[in-house]
């Protein structure tokens, strides 16, 4: 059973009587005595009854518009005017109220309640009395028996000025007219199984509660000979969403069904119009029309299960497929990653044999040099007659080489661990990082102090930038603190200090870096080239299939105009390398500061992730493109210094003279000083104003 938001209404008899009693209170008592022989005051006097959403929602999908009726269990009960009469206290007689074709008034409810206080305290005259019941009368009329969706009052309410315009009116007709068409629309609504949010019940619903509590045997009334019915019930009286789940079993026993309103008294007969005949023929047509729609659905529901089974069935042979198609990819590359081992082994052999042979004929040479020696001196010995044991010392020995059986065992364990590690990389996922990465033993970088005064880089940058690093941090004292942000840039206090000791470095900080880059090259454009950047985060978007094409909205054909490069940093196996596409040439290099074969297993799938978002602009199949492997770059000889070689990587690479690369071999021994002008760099570029802004020099 849906809960209250499928359904609504605006008729609150608790605040209704809270706004009314202050006036009420005031009335003399002449006007009172008005109020109640126009049966107004009943209606002021009425239970606070509670609105039963779930209650509503059940009535309206089973009402008939054909039948003016609701299916109540197994048969149809009529909702008459003659029944409305009977709730509120009101006579069936009077002119025709046509509420439909009024147009809204600027006035609301708010305001209703407003002029109501106003009159509550103002100061007696001649015409007070008269408004204030003018004044209620229009505030019953739209807050209670007429409540729209919008809480405005038709103007035909308005038009309503005294007691006697009230009497003249058929209030029951004209309830009964409004609340019916509101009953048809959210039948209609209630048909296309579609849509089971039915909107706004407009008018009295309160009206309609009684009414179904007067048609069944659900509860028991207070009193049940008090008039108008609308008294007879308990405020309690309600229906939850759980038990209206059950509601049509229990309606399903006759007796818990009354097709008419129990005892008409006398004083209600007076209230009563024209006799209203209840339905009274069978049900076998409508029984039958029942049953048909039924079975159109389940054959529906049928169709759409088979449908479904087919649909799984082939996004299993796709899933499948795609996965047979993983693992030949995987198979090939481990193909790949065992030839060129075995090409390099087999290289290294040679080189190795040749090496041998070198030092085995220097050996056969000094030993032929020794053993002349060792002989002419022992002859020269036997002839003195004086032999030494000294002499005859054992040669040099050369290292034996290994046997093939052995060789044979080493290749093989290196194949098992090649395929294990491979394994690991495509299943392993990697979190960019936004944030404090994890605190390794040796660290010793605080951060509960305001001001950094130690880190290992310091002493190689110039006052003024050791000043700015300080002042930057102590104006943000907290470790989570974010100092730079920018986009889908967020770089905090914390995440400085692992750049300024000797942590690893997330995307943040190398995205932050590309922007530093992209900055210099538009002020000095002429010695740079220009470069498109993907984060690596587009990557890891794309493996957890979340929205990507927004890291990548940037590449469009206007961007192409001067960009002579692509920049792709990506994170395999906890590593970082770098992907740098030629625009003109069509070919990638491939930046790695740990030559590992195995660092390029995901280089396809990250030129690949870009295709499938940017296909549109990209110029030409960039999957397509050959991966070249820059050699002879500097690397790193720790563990945590990739993410840093990967950003001067993309510095060194955007000179347009070809960069030699043996002028940075000493990278990896002023990892201190590149690491600490680095964070100078940054809060140079992102925090500007703030250093400016304090005397310091950017």
């Amino acid at each position: 059973m849906p809960g209250s938001s499928y359904l609504y209404s605006r008729c609150a008899v608790k605040s209704f009587k809270a706004n009314a009693k202050p006036l009420l209170d005031v009335l003399s008592d002449e006007s009172i005595e008005s109020l109640r022989e126009f049966r107004i005051l009943d209606l002021f006097k009425m239970p606070v009854i509670q609105q039963n959403i779930p209650l509503l929602y059940y009535l309206m999908k089973s009402y008939s518009v054909r039948r003016n009726a609701f299916l109540l269990g197994k048969c149809y009960v009529k909702f008459s005017v003659n029944e409305v009469a009977c709730i509120l206290g009101l006579p069936n007689r009077g002119r025709e109220f046509h509420f439909q074709r009024s147009p809204l008034s600027k006035y609301k409810h708010n305001d209703l309640v407003q002029e109501i206080d106003s009159l509550t305290i103002e100061e007696a005259s001649p015409t007070l009395e008269l408004r204030r019941v003018n004044a209620l009368v229009r505030y019953v009329l739209a807050v209670l028996l007429f409540p729209l969706k919008g809480l405005k009052v038709p103007t035909c309410i308005l038009e309503i000025q005294g007691l006697d315009d009230f009497g003249a009116v058929n209030w029951p007709m004209a309830i009964h007219s409004f609340l019916h068409s509101h009953f048809a629309r959210m039948s209609d609504v209630a048909a296309r199984e579609e849509m089971t949010n039915l909107g706004y019940l407009e008018g009295c619903s309160v009206i309609l509660v009684v009414w179904f509590f007067e048609h069944t045997k659900l509860a028991a009334p207070i009193s049940e000979m008090v008039v108008p019915r609308l008294h007879r019930w308990s405020p309690k009286i309600s229906i939850s969403a759980t038990q209206c789940s059950e509601l049509q079993v229990k309606l399903s026993k006759p007796d818990n069904v009354r097709r008419a309103l129990v005892y008409i008294s006398v004083e209600e007969q007076d209230l009563l119009g024209e006799e209203e005949e209840v339905d009274s023929s069978d049900f076998e047509e409508e029984n039958r029309r029942l049953k048909k729609e039924i079975k159109e659905r389940e054959e529906a529901k049928e169709i759409k299960e088979k449908r479904d089974r087919v649909k799984k069935l082939k996004e299993k042979r796709v899933r499948e497929k795609k996965k047979m198609e993983e693992e030949e990819r995987k198979r090939e590359v481990v193909k790949e990653m065992k030839e060129e081992k075995r090409v390099r082994e087999k290289k290294k052999r040679e080189e190795e044999e040749k090496k041998r042979e070198e030092r085995f004929k220097g050996y056969v040479d000094d030993l032929k040099h020794f053993i002349q020696g060792k002989f002419d001196a022992l002859a020269a010995l036997f002839r003195e007659g004086r032999p030494s044991a000294s002499l005859l010392q054992t040669p040099p020995s050369s290292s034996p080489r290994s046997s093939p059986k052995e060789e044979a065992l080493k290749e093989e364990e290196d194949e098992k661990a090649i395929i294990t590690y491979l394994t690991k990389t495509q299943t392993k996922k990697f979190t960019p990082v936004k944030g404090r990465q994890k605190k390794r033993k040796g660290d010793n970088l605080g951060h509960h102090s305001q001001a950094i005064t130690k880190y290992p880089g310091r002493d190689h940058l110039s006052p003024q930038q050791r000043d700015g690093i300080d002042f930057v941090l102590s104006r943000y004292p907290d470790r989570d603190s974010i100092v730079i942000e920018r986009g889908n840039i967020f770089i905090s206090r914390v995440s400085l200090l692992d750049i300024l000791g000797t942590e690893w470095v997330c995307s943040s900080h190398i995205d932050a870096y590309a922007y530093v880059l992209n900055s210099l090259i538009e002020r000095e454009g002429n010695n740079m080239l220009r470069f498109l950047f993907v984060s690596s985060n587009h990557a890891y978007y794309k493996r957890c299939s979340k929205i990507s094409r927004r890291l990548v909205d940037h590449i469009t054909h206007d961007s192409f105009g001067g960009a002579e490069a692509i920049m792709i940093p990506c994170h395999v196996a906890s590593h970082w390398v770098l992907l740098v596409g030629n625009l003109k040439g069509k070919y990638w290099d491939f930046y790695d500061s740990l030559p590992n074969p195995m660092h390029r297993s995901s280089l396809q799938e990250n030129i690949r992730f870009l295709h499938e978002d940017r296909a549109e602009v990209l110029p030409g199949d960039i999957i397509d493109w050959p991966i070249h492997t820059v050699e002879g770059l500097p690397t790193q000889d720790n563990g945590n210094d990739c993410g840093i070689f990967v950003m001067k990587y993309m510095e060194a690479s955007l000179g347009k003279d070809r960069v030699d690369w043996t002028r940075h071999t000493s990278w990896a021994k002023e990892m201190p000083r590149i690491r600490a002008e680095i964070v100078a760099t940054l809060l140079q570029t992102f925090q500007t104003s703030l250093l400016t802004e304090n005397g310091f020099c950017v």
